[in-house]
C-alpha cells in the first residue's frame, strides 16, 4: 500500500479545469443513505488556496452552477455534492462540541456503507481557547494560532442526520474509534499507538495511513481535481 501523501502539489488560485462527470446533490444525510439525488447539468468547483501545497481537508471549495436559485441551494441547503466519484460535503451545518466550521465545501470519503470521513482543522472548546489566547497578542499571535490549527488537522466522521436545529453532529476520530475500526489488527494497533503523544496521535497525517493499511478507506490524489462538472 502506497504511503498517503497528505500534501498535494496542486495550484488552485481561482482556476477551473475541465472535468466532465456526472453531477448530483442531496439535501440531507438521510437522502444520502437512501441514494436519493438531484441531478445537475453543470457544476463549477473552484478552489481559493493561495499555496501550491495544502491539506486535502481545506474547506475553501466553492460549488456553483451559474443558476442563482440552484447556487443558493448548494450554499445553504445541500448536504453532499457528487462530482463524478468525488464527494464534497457542505460544512455549513456540521457541528462538533457546539462549534461549527463555517461555510464552504470539503472533500469526503466513505467508510463502510453510510459513514463519511473528512479531514479538517481541529475545532471545539480546546482549540477555541487556543485561538482566543493567540488573539490576545494581536494579529501576529492570531496568525500563529491559526497556522497551528491548520497543522493539526484531524479526521471527523458523519454518521447521523441533522438534529432539531438543523445542525449535524459529527464525531472526532480518536483512540476509541480507531480501536473499534482496527480491533482485529494488532499490527496496525501497534503502529497507531507508536505515537505516544495523545494530540499528535489523532492527527490526520497519522490516522489516514493506518486506515488505508486497514483497507477502511482508499484515497486517490486524482480526487482532488476540481473544475467543471457537466452531464451534457
Amino acid at each position: 500500500m502506497r504511503e498517503f501523501g497528505l500534501f498535494l502539489s496542486v495550484v488552485l488560485l481561482n482556476v477551473t479545469t475541465n472535468v466532465f462527470a456526472q453531477c448530483r446533490y442531496c439535501n440531507t444525510y438521510d437522502e444520502f443513505r437512501a441514494d436519493q439525488w438531484t441531478v445537475l447539468d453543470t457544476v463549477y468547483c473552484i478552489g481559493h488556496s493561495k499555496s501550491s501545497q495544502f491539506w486535502w481537508g481545506v474547506n475553501d471549495y466553492k460549488l456553483t452552477t451559474g443558476d442563482e436559485a440552484t447556487d443558493k441551494i448548494l450554499k445553504k441547503e445541500a448536504f453532499l455534492v457528487m462530482i463524478g466519484d468525488t464527494m464534497y460535503v457542505n460544512l455549513r451545518n456540521l457541528q462538533f462540541e457546539k462549534t461549527r466550521f463555517g461555510s464552504g465545501y470539503t472533500i469526503a470519503t466513505l467508510i463502510g456503507k453510510d459513514t463519511l470521513l473528512f479531514v479538517n482543522r481541529q475545532i471545539g472548546k480546546y482549540m477555541k481557547q487556543r485561538v482566543n489566547v493567540g488573539m490576545m497578542f494581536g494579529a501576529i499571535g492570531g496568525a500563529i494560532a491559526a497556522s497551528s490549527m491548520m497543522k493539526q488537522q484531524v479526521c471527523y466522521a458523519i454518521s447521523n442526520g441533522a438534529g432539531e436545529k438543523g445542525r449535524i453532529p459529527i464525531q472526532l476520530i480518536n483512540d476509541n474509534m480507531i480501536d473499534k475500526m482496527i480491533a482485529n489488527r494488532s499490527d496496525l494497533r501497534e503502529d497507531y499507538y507508536s505515537e505516544k503523544n495523545d494530540n499528535k496521535r489523532i492527527r490526520a497525517n497519522h490516522v489516514i495511513p493506518i486506515l488505508e493499511k486497514a483497507g477502511i478507506i482508499v484515497t486517490d490524489d486524482k480526487q482532488m481535481n476540481t473544475g467543471l462538472c457537466s452531464n451534457d
